[in-house]
């Protein structure tokens, strides 16, 4: 999931791409997760992570790889305490994750995925 959550902060045009993200709604409405447990890996795990890429002048466009991206994330998990500076950007990722819920919601309810 943190995989297809990371192509939220892709320094591409895909982004602004519907496609793209009913590809990656799709992803996350096949998982276990909760929209709760998917909106905090958002928010607490990619997010504070990956927004650099987004700020970057030469931001990867291509996709993260997996295990630097699972290692990055799990690296910042496990530490006890997180320099908060990038709290004042997450308004980015709650405009991603209110268009993201709903089709993730509906994906789930129809199950035809």
């Amino acid at each position: 999931m943190w995989e297809a959550l990371s192509r939220l902060y892709l320094d591409s045009d895909s982004r602004d791409d519907d496609d793209d993200d009913d590809s990656i709604a799709h992803v996350l409405a096949t998982s276990p997760c909760t929209l709760e447990q998917l909106r905090t890996m958002l928010l607490h795990e990619v997010h504070p992570v990956l927004i650099g890429n987004l700020r970057s002048a030469a931001g990867v466009w291509d996709g993260f790889d997996p295990d630097w991206l699972a290692a990055t994330i799990q690296a910042r998990c496990a530490r006890r305490w997180c320099w908060p500076a990038r709290w004042y950007w997450r308004s980015d990722a709650r405009a991603q994750w209110a268009l993201l819920a709903p089709k993730i919601s509906a994906l789930r309810a129809t199950a035809t995925y």
